[in-house]
């Protein structure tokens, strides 16, 4: 991908990571929207086809209601990033838009008090520090309409003009499906592809968005 003058290389590197290698389990606080599809197939399909237009609202409909809270929790970190270290002419109008979004759904994202804080050393173990993540998202987020969120804020994020031709969801066919109770993985191009069954529907997993 190119990007323009106005971004560093290595705060878009640090960006996509924090915004799209979102894997976690979230227990749902909020009744979103719920969608999904019949079948893993019909989900990626769903999938292709909201990814080729931009449609990120019935996009993340098809991501699973368990991880929309730590999903609505990263992709605020990538798009605080985003502003943050933006250079062009538009600094400040984008960097009131992104404060005008969070404030439109009571998002206050103030720091973690003394209690909560996780001191993590190189012994913590991955799953502590998966846990305190998923209860901070639960907490910041828990009463968010996650679905209306995040397609707010990467609909923002994708109208600037130096991410207008990037696309999303790039992925024309999926292979090699397995399916495994109520999990599936799949091949997308150069990608895994996971889903999980939440009652009774097939839902993509937020690392999708990776």
């Amino acid at each position: 991908m190119i990007y323009s003058h106005y971004f560093r290389t290595d705060i878009i590197q640090v960006l996509a990571l924090v915004l799209f290698l979102l894997v976690f389990d979230a227990s749902p606080l909020l009744a979103d929207d719920t969608e999904g599809g019949e079948t893993p197939q019909a989900v990626f399909a769903a999938a292709k086809k909201a990814g080729s237009v931009k449609d990120f609202n019935s996009f993340i409909k098809l991501v699973a209601p368990s991880e929309r809270p730590m999903l609505a929790f990263g992709t605020d970190m990538g798009v605080d990033m985003f502003v943050e270290f933006y250079e062009g002419d538009k600094a400040e109008e984008y960097k009131m838009k992104y404060q005008d979004i969070q404030k439109k759904f009571g998002i206050n994202p103030e720091p973690e008090d003394k209690g909560e804080t996780l001191q993590i050393t190189s012994e913590t173990p991955q799953e502590v520090i998966d846990e305190h993540m998923v209860k901070r998202a639960n907490k910041l987020y828990g009463h968010v309409d996650a679905v209306n969120y995040i397609s707010e804020l990467l609909s923002f994020m994708f109208s600037m003009p130096e991410m207008a031709e990037q696309p999303f969801f790039p992925y024309n066919e999926l292979l090699n499906l397995n399916i495994d109770g109520d999990k599936a993985t799949g091949t997308a191009g150069d990608k895994a592809v996971s889903f999980i069954k939440e009652n009774n529907r097939w839902f993509l997993t937020a690392g999708v968005m990776d």
